[in-house]
């Protein structure tokens, strides 16, 4: 096993996904090249969505989002080859092509595709080989082909082999970067699990090797969310911030009080973040108010009378770099709205005849008052 391999599978991450049955059933086998894999399905919505587990724990790690999604989606997950009830490959075998069996063995032919740590990056790969199948990604604290690891993070998981070696399983979780400090339910959960699965971290892996990702991710069409624990490691964070800068339209948020596998930590919260991105639907009042915006700046003066006394005074401060800034980037262009932000903001791709810009634009106040409104150039 590589240490990328040792590295995701102790660091604890996955990926899920379910399809369209009234209720949870008890799992089945499909066949896939060279073998057979373990998946389960759930729920009647209109939309689906396919869970898919890290390197270390197996489908079971979606056991406390699994009944929040299956209300609302068309959900599959499955335990990858060597993984849970899936026997290990004894061939070369594609990781995407997995994906792809299982999606077909639960009749769904595209979906919202969720990948945590390793299966993001299986998540990464397979909406780079079969994009027309990912209505939407979400990454959590992705391990993404092609961005290096650190000497720190090497050191980390050498230790965290070691404790798991000699059977120390609680202690491996909890000195990692796995879970925030407190939470000692998904903690023990973890632990049992690997306790139950030793084969999770034992077997061998014959996967091909995908092309690298990392030079192919501005290819990525799908509008993209990033999730990353504000108590991962340095290294999962560098690569959810990779995946942002490098992902058009990618979105990333840092979740509070969560570490590598949050969804075993805060379920409702990751379930919330995940269908406030699969069912964002702009405002139509925000995008009018940018329009509105850049309008007045185009001829001059901001439009003070639509802000509230804040956003006013704010903006009164930049009057000659806003104004030159939109007289630079010449006539506007398009207005298209990008994602929603957790906070409840809009984001707007506004396109210039010599540029473009990110726009997020705040709820408007009880009287129509613009009261928070930023830019970026991209």
């Amino acid at each position: 096993m590589s240490l990328r391999t040792l590295g995701l599978a102790f660091s604890l991450a996955v990926l899920t996904g379910l399809p369209a049955v009234a209720q949870s059933d008890n799992g089945a086998f499909t066949n896939v090249e060279g073998g057979r894999i373990w998946y389960q399905t759930c729920g009647i919505g209109p939309k689906a969505m396919v869970l898919i587990h890290d390197g270390s724990l197996h489908s079971a790690t979606w056991d406390d989002v699994w009944p929040l999604f299956c209300k609302d989606f068309h959900v599959v997950r499955y335990d990858r080859r060597g993984f849970g009830r899936s026997p290990a490959a004894t061939q070369p075998y594609s990781r995407t092509e997995d994906v792809s069996a299982v999606m077909r063995a639960a009749s769904i032919a595209h979906a919202v595709v969720v990948g945590a740590s390793a299966g993001g990056g299986i998540a990464v790969d397979f909406t780079l080989a079969h994009p027309k199948a990912v209505d939407r990604l979400v990454l959590v604290g992705p391990s993404i082909s092609g961005l290096r690891y650190s000497q720190y993070f090497i050191r980390r998981v050498t230790e965290n082999v070691r404790q798991l070696q000699q059977g120390d399983f609680e202690s491996a979780v909890r000195a990692g970067w796995s879970f925030a400090p407190g939470h000692d339910a998904a903690v023990n959960k973890a632990a049992a699990l690997l306790k139950a699965n030793p084969q999770n971290l034992m077997h061998g892996d014959m996967a091909r090797l995908a092309p690298t990702a990392k030079p192919l991710l501005p290819s990525i069409t799908a509008p993209t969310l990033v999730l990353i624990g504000d108590h991962d490691i340095a290294d999962n964070e560098g690569e959810a911030s990779a995946a942002e800068a490098l992902i058009p339209h990618a979105y990333r948020i840092v979740v509070p009080d969560t570490g590598h596998l949050m969804y075993m930590e805060h379920p409702d919260v990751f379930a919330r973040l995940v269908e406030q991105f699969v069912d964002a639907r702009p405002h139509p009042d925000r995008e009018a108010s940018i329009r509105r915006y850049v309008e007045s700046l185009e001829k001059g003066t901001p439009n003070y009378d639509e802000m509230d006394a804040a956003q006013a005074a704010e903006v009164r401060q930049q009057p000659p770099q806003i104004l030159q800034l939109i007289k630079d980037m010449g006539v506007l262009k398009s207005v298209a709205y990008e994602h929603g932000t957790e906070d409840g903001a809009d984001v707007y791709l506004v396109r210039f005849e010599h540029g473009q810009a990110e726009w997020t634009v705040g709820p408007l106040s009880a009287n129509g008052k613009v009261q928070a409104r930023s830019f970026r150039l991209i």
